[in-house]
């Protein structure tokens, strides 16, 4: 007999908060407004320092609410707010109190992964808001929040019936303007029926393609398709906020939020690890797999180490260093991290030497001729 929803439901929020996964489960959550509550309360927690010991007034929060409610009108648009500076997703907020003037707020940091003013908690069973009187009231299954945002959402159903069931509800919610106001921050879609497992990058409902839709494989290349094994591997934290904060990335040109596949997640940390102590390696990746994109974020995150002032992305001809330099751009548009072309061999000496924290893009032949007529400068 197919595991009944409900306890597929308790099976998961029980996984997901023992042992070392660092959620914490919310029961009194179940509204739109007992999550504003919610962020209300965190961000007095997270910026006692910017308030200056005065918390956050009813008029204040409503100014809050207006402007994040206009960051997530689309999930890419919202993947853009919490790109923030430096990784950190930021609320403006002009006081009630002339002497205070307009401060900051911080919201959601992918630089506090695991610790710092980052906090993760799940709820279940929310009730969307109604749109019109005679739209129906929908409960989301399972959702995991970060600093209070919704931010990844779980679709449950049971083994009597496909995962795609599982996607198609998500879709036909999102359609119907379910995924919008706080909803409108989740990053990524999860749909299960136990057995089989998938995730995806977060979408407006007409542009959600069943095609990009993604099983997670572990570092042996085996799938994870059980839903409790796959939060054990994706779902915990840090995992979890790594997907979102570090694993993401923003196609400007299409503007849409793309999520890494398994292979290219396990690369980048191959590469990390690899560059931690001091070791040399290759990835091997086959045409048309996003060796691109993988090699972007694995340049996005060596910038996040402070011992790391620059990286270098070497191609063996010219077309390809116009071609790769105009992916990165694209994808850095909204990113933190500063990408750089050579035009000469003088530009690439003159960013090399420089004390900027860039990516350059460049091709071997220049870095050759630059090592040998001023390798004793460098």
């Amino acid at each position: 007999m197919a595991e009944l929803e409900s306890v597929m439901e308790k099976n998961l929020i029980n996984q997901l908060t023992t042992g070392i996964s660092q959620w914490t489960y919310r029961s009194d959550l179940k509204n739109d407004t007992a999550i504003w509550e919610n962020i209300r309360q965190k961000l007095n927690q997270n910026n006692k320092a910017a308030l200056q010991g005065v918390e956050i007034t009813d008029a204040e929060f409503e100014q809050i609410k207006n402007y994040l409610l206009d960051q997530s009108v689309t999930p890419y648009k919202a993947a853009l707010w919490l790109a923030g500076e430096n990784g950190e997703a930021i609320i403006p907020l002009t006081r009630e109190n002339a002497k205070y003037g307009t401060i900051h707020l911080m919201a959601v940091s992918s630089r506090e992964i695991a610790g710092g003013r980052s906090s993760y908690e799940v709820i279940n069973q929310f009730v969307a808001e109604k749109i019109t009187d005679d739209d129906r009231t929908r409960r989301f299954d399972v959702t995991l929040l970060i600093n209070g945002f919704p931010m990844i959402h779980i679709e449950l159903k049971n083994q009597a019936h496909p995962f795609m069931d599982a996607f198609r509800q998500i879709k036909k919610y999102s359609i119907q303007g379910k995924f919008r106001g706080l909803f409108g921050f989740v990053q990524i879609f999860v749909v299960t029926n136990g057995s089989n497992t998938r995730y995806i990058a977060a979408d407006v409902g007409e542009r959600l393609n069943e095609t990009f839709l993604t099983s997670w494989v572990n570092q042996n290349n085996e799938p994870v398709e059980d839903y409790l094994n796959f939060a054990k591997e994706f779902l915990k934290i840090p995992e979890a906020h790594q997907m979102v904060g570090h694993y993401s990335v923003l196609d400007t040109e299409r503007k849409q939020l793309i999520i890494l596949r398994p292979y290219q997640i396990h690369a980048i940390e191959a590469v990390k690890e690899a560059s931690r102590n001091q070791q040399s390696g290759f990835i091997w990746h086959t045409t048309g797999s996003g060796k691109t994109l993988t090699s972007y974020t694995v340049t996005k995150n060596l910038l996040q180490i402070p011992s790391i002032d620059k990286t270098i992305f070497l191609v063996d001809r010219r077309d390809l260093d116009q071609q790769t330099t105009g992916a990165f751009k694209s994808y850095a548009e909204n990113d933190f991290i500063d990408i750089d072309n050579t035009e000469n061999t003088h530009e690439l000496l003159k960013k090399l030497l420089s004390a900027d924290k860039l990516a350059i893009v460049t091709t071997i032949q220049k870095l050759q001729i630059n090592y040998q007529e001023h390798y004793t400068n460098i």
